[in-house]
């Protein structure tokens, strides 16, 4: 079958990109003709694809940059269109190569000339390899250029995640009706969670469309051949933090761009809490984003023993700032509490902290594949846990909040251990003293560096959350 993929963007920094590049990958071993639509800078980087063309700047005119001979049973060519070096995203961030704006902060004309010169390369690209599916990813733009660019001369299919939704669509009145025509020409919708697939479904009836009927949800998969449990636990940390020790060490991993949507503030705030039950705990921070440095001052007025200061620190600073639903960063303390507060983390915080920067997969798996436990403490709509099962298959127990898209992984580890409580950080509850909590408990609860446990957590991630089913569901849907 002859399928495009339209992602528009790179295929390694977000949730996004993981489930684009990881869908091809299967489609292409599965034997399928693929067509990649995006602005990897590094296409030669991915075994999958086999050949990557880059169009010139008037978006008519196909170069081939480099091909070789297919390593799966299927084929995979890039196709990369010019888009003048300017690149409209949802969420601020450095896009290495472009000058890169959010769609809600972009003057008209900039979104005007980002549509027109998608829409001319989709053309070519079509007329040069027709298709017999497309599928559009992200609410707004993709789904709208492909549906100009097709003209009807192949079915899409929709995939929302949820950033695009609520970060852009909802803010943002210009792209309201791109949202709506892309969904409306689309075969069939899909979300990463029923609360996505709701939410996405409740923005198309307010504005009179009514998506319901061709709504679906398809989970995320995971590559379990890379993220496994490894049996090199000290030379993993030690790539990260030097002073873990790997034998009586507990290991905390975050994973994800440093937003306050993410609740990491949350995360830090809770661990001198979790320091006083047990003191050789740590928490590696893989990403980077706009809260590192307010969040480095946090950690260090704690680690100083100041917490009033750290009190007001996380009332003035955005990105430090807590939510009604979750409750405040800083928990409220009787006096003993405080004192036990301040000296579990004076002189000790920074030290159990370890800022990893942004690693890819090659580096984060046999991080994951080391750690004890994996935190997603969001206050803000996921689509969904892709960190939370990347991280149970390397044999590590995720702890999240149980909203939104981040419940699918945790209702499947719940039901298999049998144990309710790994949904308790729903919304309402105190999150800072809740995650200490959780976090003490587990660790006492479940021997998370024995090998035969984590090789059960592999399997249950294995078992529920494969790529195979997900690349079926497409095609499934597809002959509907």
């Amino acid at each position: 079958m002859r399928i495009a993929i339209i992602h528009g963007y790179f295929l390694h920094d977000s949730g996004s990109a993981v489930y684009v590049r990881e869908l091809v990958r299967e489609l292409v071993r599965l034997g399928h003709e693929l067509t990649l639509v995006c602005q990897e800078q590094r296409p030669e980087d991915f075994d999958f694809i086999d050949s990557f063309y880059k169009f010139d700047v008037t978006n008519s005119d196909l170069q081939l940059v480099f091909s070789r001979k297919p390593g799966y049973d299927g084929s995979c060519r890039v196709v990369q269109p010019n888009l003048g070096g300017r690149l409209l995203v949802y969420v601020p961030g450095e896009f290495p190569g472009f000058e890169a704006l959010a769609f809600q902060d972009a003057p008209d004309r900039w979104i005007s000339e980002y549509v027109e010169a998608n829409i001319r390369a989709l053309r070519a690209t079509f007329e040069r390899w027709p298709q017999d599916l497309v599928q559009a990813n992200h609410t707004v733009m993709q789904p709208y250029v492909v549906r100009h660019a097709l003209n009807g001369g192949a079915p899409y299919i929709v995939t929302i995640y949820g950033s695009a939704l609520n970060f852009t669509v909802k803010a943002d009145l210009r792209m309201i009706p791109y949202a709506l025509e892309g969904l409306e020409g689309a075969i069939a919708i899909t979300s990463l969670s029923e609360a996505i697939r709701r939410d996405v479904v409740e923005f198309a009836s307010s504005h009179w469309l009514d998506v319901a009927d061709k709504a679906f949800v398809i989970l995320s998969g995971v590559d379990t051949e890379r993220f496994t449990p490894i049996a090199g636990r000290a030379e993993a940390l030690g790539a990260v933090a030097a002073d873990i020790d790997r034998v009586q060490d507990d290991v905390l991993v975050f994973a994800g761009c440093l937003l306050w949507t993410k609740g990491l503030h949350y995360a830090v705030a809770a661990l001198p809490l979790a320091l006083e039950k047990r003191p050789r705990l740590h928490l590696i921070i893989a990403g980077e984003g706009p809260m590192r440095e307010p969040l480095e001052e946090l950690i260090d007025v704690l680690d100083k023993g100041r917490l009033y200061e750290a009190w007001r620190l996380v009332e003035e600073e955005v990105e430090l700032e807590g939510t009604l639903q979750y409750g405040p960063v800083i928990p409220a303390l009787a006096a003993d509490e405080e004192d036990a507060y301040v000296a579990a983390a004076r002189a000790t915080l920074k030290s159990r902290i370890h800022f990893a920067g942004h690693l890819d997969h090659a580096r984060l798996a046999p991080v994951y594949g080391a750690a004890d436990i994996s935190l997603a403490p969001s206050i803000f709509p996921e689509a969904f846990g892709l960190v939370s099962i990347e991280a149970l298959a390397s044999g590590a127990l995720p702890v999240a909040t149980y909203q939104t898209g981040l419940r699918s992984p945790l209702d499947v580890v719940a039901t298999a251990l049998d144990d309710p409580a790994l949904k308790k950080l729903a919304p309402e509850v105190a999150l800072t003293t809740a995650l200490a909590d959780s976090i003490d408990r587990l660790l006492e609860t479940y021997p998370t560096k024995d090998p035969s446990f984590r090789a059960r957590l592999h399997e249950i991630a294995a078992e529920h959350f494969s790529w195979t089913a997900v690349a079926k569901h497409y095609l499934e849907l597809a002959h509907q």
